[in-house]
């Protein structure tokens, strides 16, 4: 996995010094962090109100966007990892969607689970900054059922001229 991560990242690295002709709102890295908005306001399924945060780092070139996140619940004993690669419709405007598949792990105390998600984002990008949310469909393979849950976050834009 780790592999795969790293080889992503040198071939994508590669090709944005072979694009110059991108400008900088096409072509950037970003972190971010987020917060599931159900868990943060009325709680969930088995849960009162509580902390349930995401964690990410990713790359975008034109219309390709790949991240790598971690996600965090404490209060059911929840962990998520994965790499997210996707597609960005309307590269460089202020009003972006996109879309990706996520290929993840779920750690329980118990078990670790392998898991997929689909998720739809609405981005809406500053200058050096963008705010999004995030609508995701997961297979839970730790309980055998399908969640939606919808994000809340910002991402800061870095590593552009």
């Amino acid at each position: 996995m780790k592999r795969l991560i790293f080889i992503l990242v040198l071939l994508l690295s590669q090709t944005t010094y072979s694009q110059s002709w991108l400008t900088r709102e096409e072509v950037y890295w970003f972190a971010g962090m987020g917060v599931d908005l159900r868990n943060a306001t009325i709680g969930g399924t088995v849960n009162d109100a509580s902390y349930d945060g995401t964690f990410s780092i990713g790359y975008r070139n034109v219309g390709f966007s790949i991240l790598a996140y971690y996600e965090t619940f404490q209060a059911i004993e929840y962990e998520s990892m994965g790499v997210n690669p996707g597609f960005v419709l309307r590269p460089g405007k202020k009003f972006t969607p996109a879309a990706d598949l996520s290929l993840s792990f779920i750690r329980r105390p118990w078990k670790t689970y392998p898991s997929l998600a689909l998720n739809a984002r609405a981005e809406y990008h500053f200058d050096r900054f963008f705010v999004y949310l995030r609508g995701e469909n997961r297979w839970r393979t730790d309980y055998d059922f399908y969640q939606i849950s919808v994000y809340g976050g910002i991402s800061i834009k870095f590593g552009f001229e």
